[in-house]
């Protein structure tokens, strides 16, 4: 959500509050007469309006990560479990498995990414797994305060608009009154 540096809009963003991952804060329109002052209505709607929808696809995206970080976590403290026996499927052929038990391996291959695959011994392998389900469980803290985060910044989107929508019709009320005054009462 980037705003020039000149436009009018940026108020609308404070640059001094961030989410952990730098998702910018809304600042909540306190004055909407002051804040509609200089600009146009129609272009503060579509401001707001592009505002919630991409907070809305943040929430979207971060609730996505929060499933998988999960997921992943719950991954990796099953196979950390592992004990010094355990039985495993493995494929002979496409479509045929076959099961087998494993006793006190001697080493163990760990897929790390990007088609590598490297071999530990059985306690360097549990380790590894153990560093990387305190990174998942990290980032999906970070992520769960990310999406409160941007769950509080959909509010205050959706408090915007509605206050910025609610002046715009007492002002027409406003705008409609003297003439309806006018009028003469039919008896």
């Amino acid at each position: 959500m980037s705003i020039a540096e000149d436009s009018p809009y940026k108020v609308l963003f404070d640059r001094d509050q961030k989410s952990a991952s730098g998702i910018p804060a809304v600042t909540f329109i306190e004055d909407v007469e002051a804040y509609l002052k200089d600009k146009e209505l129609e272009d503060v709607f579509k401001m707001l309006q592009d505002s919630h929808g991409k907070y809305k696809y943040f929430e979207q995206k971060l609730s996505g990560n929060v499933s998988i970080l999960t997921n992943r976590a719950k991954q990796l403290q099953e196979t950390i479990d592992v004990d010094d026996t355990f039985s495993m499927n493995y494929e002979l052929s496409e479509g045929v498995y076959s099961s087998a038990e494993i006793s006190k391996p001697q080493s163990i291959y760990l897929w790390l990414g990007a088609n590598v695959m490297l071999e530990y011994s059985f306690t360097e392998a549990k380790e590894v797994l153990r560093k990387n389900k305190e990174t998942a469980d990290r980032q999906l803290r970070e992520t769960i305060q990310d999406l409160g985060f941007v769950k509080d910044q959909i509010t205050t989107v959706d408090v915007n608009i509605s206050r910025v929508y609610n002046y715009d019709v007492i002002q027409r009320r406003k705008k409609q009154q003297p003439t309806s005054a006018m009028a003469p009462i039919e008896k």
